[in-house]
């Protein structure tokens, strides 16, 4: 990547927050769920969203995020993430909480957050959440109360992605211990869709046992993500070439990634940038990249109507298509594209310190 490469999607991704900052904040680090003027408060998973986009363009110098993580303690309950600001709160998801952690580990790979004590106490809420009585998985959400009466879904984000958080713990100085690897097994056991370890992963198994067959980018991220970590704790080769099947296996499934929505697509893209840190394979890095890219360019393009030029909020439905015209602006989808622009400013000397 050349200098003025990075420059342009620096621009890019500065004027994404710009445009968030303007349209969304709502003052004290918060932000409204739209670009709306009577838009509510942003739930907790479009929240992270921003922040995510937040930490990644801080890397680059241009701003601090100091604002953005004490926003994210409105949302905190005392053992928790809620779903909405603090009071009232709301419904307590545990694949919430897992991006929400990884943000924070980041944080601190970044020297934003000095301490982890936050990620280990989400860790062992979020480990509460394994289902023994009905052969594993990580519930989607808090159980007995709101939702949870009602849903029992255990899925493969929430799994894998509390597998990822406690691999990063381990390799930031924790003592190693078999829950991850656990948590690891049921995904593979229960909704890799090849049964050969490369994916891809199928969303969620249901509380009456049937499987949810959507195929997420988000989830194939996660597993990537993980078997990277498992890589990095211990050298297995095993690991590393688990991490590039699951990444050729996405590349050939979402091709050119259009029709995800940004914020999943963002948490994909994360892990792959992780295992271009650690692969030999510089076909499958280029790969890699090039996907990010011609979906970045395909989403700046105001042809394609997913960008207001004038204004450069961006607009998508929940299946991923551009929206302009259709419906409000989103923050979930302003951060993610704020986030992507800024990682693909990144140097790749920095890529190990995603999450």
């Amino acid at each position: 990547m050349s200098l003025h490469d990075a420059d342009i999607q620096l621009q890019r991704a500065s004027a994404a927050y710009d445009a968030m900052q303007r349209s969304m904040s709502a003052g004290r680090g918060l932000y409204r769920e739209t670009a709306a003027a009577d838009s509510p408060l942003a739930y907790v998973w479009p929240f992270s969203r921003a922040l995510l986009g937040t930490l990644c363009l801080a890397r680059l110098g241009v701003l601090a995020p100091v604002d953005c993580l004490k926003g994210l303690e409105r949302y905190w309950t005392g053992a928790a993430y809620a779903s909405a600001v603090v009071p009232p709160g709301g419904d307590v998801y545990y694949d919430d909480n897992a991006w929400i952690a990884l943000a924070l580990v980041l944080a601190h790979r970044l020297d934003v957050v000095r301490q982890l004590d936050r990620v280990r106490q989400l860790y062992t809420f979020g480990l509460r959440a394994w289902d023994r009585d009905h052969g594993g998985g990580i519930l989607w959400v808090q159980q007995g109360v709101g939702y949870g009466l009602s849903n029992h879904d255990r899925g493969a984000g929430a799994t894998a992605g509390w597998a990822e958080v406690g691999l990063h713990l381990q390799e930031l100085g924790g003592k190693p211990e078999p829950m991850p690897q656990t948590l690891l097994e049921w995904v593979s056991t229960h909704l890799d869709a090849s049964h050969a370890g490369h994916g891809p992963f199928l969303n969620l198994v249901r509380g009456d046992g049937s499987i949810d067959t959507n195929v997420w980018s988000y989830n194939q991220g996660v597993m990537l993500g993980a078997r990277v970590l498992q890589y990095r704790l211990t050298r297995d080769i095993a690991y590393l070439t688990a991490a590039e099947g699951i990444a050729r296996q996405t590349l050939g499934t979402f091709g050119d990634f259009e029709r995800h929505p940004p914020s999943f697509n963002a948490m994909c893209f994360q892990n792959m940038l992780m295992l271009h840190a650690e692969t030999a394979d510089t076909q499958l890095q280029a790969a890699m990249r090039e996907a990010m890219v011609q979906y970045a360019e395909w989403a700046w393009d105001p042809s394609t109507r997913a960008r207001d030029e004038a204004t450069n909020l961006f607009y998508f439905d929940d299946a991923g298509r551009p929206a302009l015209g259709s419906q409000p602006a989103r923050v979930q989808d302003q951060g993610a594209m704020t986030q992507l622009y800024a990682l693909l400013a990144w140097p790749r000397s920095d890529y190990a310190k995603l999450t």
